[in-house]
C-alpha cells in the first residue's frame, strides 16, 4: 500500500500518452514534428508528449520541453495548450514531491479551462488537484475535488475517466479504513476497465482491490488480485507497476510470516525502484524490509532500511510513509530498551497519524460523499423531472397533433357533406325542372289527345251521319226495287214457260 501515490501518477501518465512505436522511434518521430511542423498547436502538443517521454529518463530535457511549450502557448494564444502545459508542469512537480508548486500549476490550468469552458480539461485538473491533496494527507479536500471531477466526466460520458476517478475515490476510503466504500468504488472501476478492455486500468484496479483484502487479512484473495496485477504489468513491461506489485505481494507474505518469500519480492521491488529512480516505491520497499528484519530481531539491518526510507520520505514529503516509519522506529526502540527514543518517535507517529486521519477530516469526507450522493440524486431527479416534462410535452404535442388531425378529418368530412349536399340540391333542382317540363309536355299531350279525341268524335259523328244517310238511301232503293224473292219467283215462272 505504500506505493499508491506513485501508482496513481503512473496511471495518469498512461491515460495521457499512447505508445504506438518503440520509445526511440517515437522520440525521433516527435522531434521531427517539432522541427518540420509550422502549426503552433501541433508543436505544443508534441512538446508535451516529449516531456512524457523524457520525464523519467532525463528530467532536465523533460522540463526544457515544457518550457518551450509554455512559451509557445503564451505567444500563440493557444489557451488549451497553455492549460495542458500547466498540467504537465504540475504533474512533474508532484512527481518530485513539490506539492505546493504542483497545486499552483494545476490552479493555473483550472483558471484557463474555466475561462474557455473546456470541460474535459477541467475534469483532469480537478483530478490532479485531488491527487495533490491526497499526497498531503488532506483527504476531505481530495475527495471534494474527485467528486467534482467525477460529475464532469459523467456528464461527458467519459468512461475511462469515470473509472480512473472511481479508483482515486476508493484510495481515500481505503486510507480511512472504510473498506466497503473503497471496494464499491474499485469494483465499479474494474467493471468499466474490463468492458473497455483496458489492461492498464485493470492492473491498477486489481492492485487496489488486493490492498483492501490484505487490510482485511484475507491474504489468499489479496494475493490472487496482486498476482493478476503483476501478470498484466509484466505484459505491459511497466517497471513502476511491476515494482509496486512486487512490494504488495512481499507485504502480504510478510503478514503471513513467510519472510523468505516476502524478502524475495520486496528486494525485487527495491531493485526496480532504484533502477528507475522511483522514490516512493523505494521508500515503501525499505519500510517493509525493515519491518521484516525488526520481526526477526535484526535491528541493525532494520534501522538501516528505515533510515533510508525516512530520508526519501522526508525528501518527497509523504506523510503516510513518515507515519509508518516513526511507528516502526518506536516499536524497534521499545524492543531494544531505548524508551526515550521510542517515546519521541511515538509522538511523531501520533502527530502524523492525527494529521492524516482526524475526526474533522472524516466528517468532511463523509460530508463530501453525502453531498455527491445528494447532488447525484438531485441530478437524477432533475433529469427524470425534465424527462417527465419532455414526455408530457410530447404527449401534449401528440394530443394536439391528433386533435388537429381529427379537426382536419372533421373539416374534410363537413366539406364533403356540403359538396355532396350541393350536388344533391343541384340534382333536385335539375330533376324538378325536368319534372316541370315533363308535366308541361304531358299537359300539352293531354290537350292534343283531347283535341284528337274531339276530332275523332266529330269524324265518327260525320261517319255515322253518312252511314245513316247511306242506310236510308239503301232503304229507299230497296223499297223501289223488287225483292229477290220476287225476282227469283218471276225467273222461275219464266223459265217454266
Amino acid at each position: 500500500m505504500m506505493s499508491r501515490i506513485k501508482y496513481i501518477l503512473f496511471f495518469i501518465s498512461m491515460l495521457l500518452s499512447v505508445f504506438s512505436f518503440s520509445q526511440n522511434e517515437l522520440v525521433d518521430s516527435l522531434q521531427n514534428v517539432v522541427k518540420t511542423c509550422k502549426e503552433d498547436t501541433t508543436i505544443i502538443k508534441t512538446l508535451n508528449k516529449l516531456f512524457l517521454e523524457y520525464e523519467y529518463v532525463d528530467a532536465e530535457k523533460a522540463v526544457n520541453y515544457l518550457d518551450q511549450a509554455l512559451k509557445l502557448s503564451k505567444k500563440s494564444g493557444y489557451q488549451k495548450g497553455l492549460g495542458n502545459t500547466y498540467i504537465y508542469f504540475g504533474y512533474y512537480n508532484e512527481d518530485i514531491g513539490n506539492y505546493p508548486q504542483a497545486l499552483k500549476n494545476y490552479l493555473s490550468a483550472k483558471q484557463i479551462f474555466e475561462k474557455i469552458e473546456y470541460k474535459r480539461g477541467l475534469g483532469n485538473v480537478y483530478l490532479y488537484i485531488g491527487i495533490v491533496y491526497y499526497s498531503e494527507g488532506n483527504y476531505s479536500e481530495a475527495l471534494k475535488n474527485y467528486f467534482t471531477c467525477l460529475k464532469i466526466r459523467e456528464a461527458l460520458k467519459d468512461n475511462a475517466g469515470i473509472a480512473a476517478t472511481y479508483n482515486n475515490i476508493g484510495l481515500i476510503y481505503d486510507e480511512q479504513k472504510n473498506n466497503s466504500f473503497a471496494l464499491k468504488n474499485y469494483f465499479s472501476a474494474l467493471k468499466i476497465f474490463e468492458w473497455l478492455e483496458d489492461k492498464k486500468g485493470q492492473a491498477f484496479t486489481t492492485n487496489n482491490i488486493g490492498n483492501i483484502y490484505s487490510s482485511q487479512s484475507r491474504y489468499d484473495e489479496a494475493l490472487k488480485f496482486h498476482f493478476k496485477s503483476l501478470k498484466i504489468q509484466k505484459e505491459l513491461d511497466n517497471k513502476g507497476g511491476i515494482a509496486a506489485s512486487n512490494n504488495n505481494i512481499g507485504s502480504i507474505y510478510k503478514e503471513k510470516n513467510n519472510y523468505e518469500e516476502a524478502l524475495k519480492f520486496l528486494f525485487e521491488s527495491l531493485k526496480i525502484a532504484e533502477e528507475i529512480d522511483d522514490k516512493k516505491d523505494l521508500a515503501a520497499s525499505c519500510i517493509n524490509i525493515a519491518d521484516i528484519y525488526s520481526s526477526q530481531k535484526k535491528y541493525a539491518q532494520a534501522e538501516k532500511y528505515l533510515s533510508k526510507s525516512l530520508k526519501v520520505s522526508t525528501e518527497i514529503g509523504y506523510k503516510e510513509f513518515l507515519k509508518d516509519i516513526f511507528y516502526d522506529f518506536a516499536k524497534m526502540d521499545s524492543a531494544t530498551g531505548d524508551f526515550k527514543s521510542a517515546y519521541e518517535n511515538h509522538k511523531k507517529y501520533i502527530f502524523y497519524r492525527d494529521t492524516l486521519d482526524n475526526e474533522e477530516s472524516r466528517k468532511k469526507t463523509i460530508q463530501n460523499q453525502m453531498t455527491y450522493d445528494f447532488e447525484k440524486k438531485e441530478a437524477v431527479a432533475d433529469a427524470e423531472h425534465k424527462k417527465e416534462l419532455e414526455s408530457q410535452e410530447l404527449i401534449s404535442n401528440e394530443k394536439s397533433r391528433k386533435q388537429k388531425i381529427v379537426l382536419l378529418f372533421v373539416s374534410c368530412f363537413l366539406l364533403l357533406v356540403i359538396v355532396f349536399a350541393g350536388l344533391i340540391f343541384r340534382s333536385l333542382r335539375i330533376t324538378r325542372k325536368q319534372k316541370d317540363i315533363i308535366e308541361t309536355q304531358k299537359n300539352i299531350v293531354e290537350e292534343q289527345k283531347q283535341q284528337v279525341e274531339y276530332q275523332k268524335s266529330i269524324v265518327e259523328e260525320h261517319q255515322k251521319e253518312i252511314i245513316d244517310s247511306i242506310t236510308y238511301a239503301r232503304r229507299i232503293q230497296r223499297s223501289l226495287l223488287p225483292t229477290e224473292s220476287y225476282i227469283e219467283k218471276n225467273l222461275n215462272r219464266l223459265m217454266k214457260k
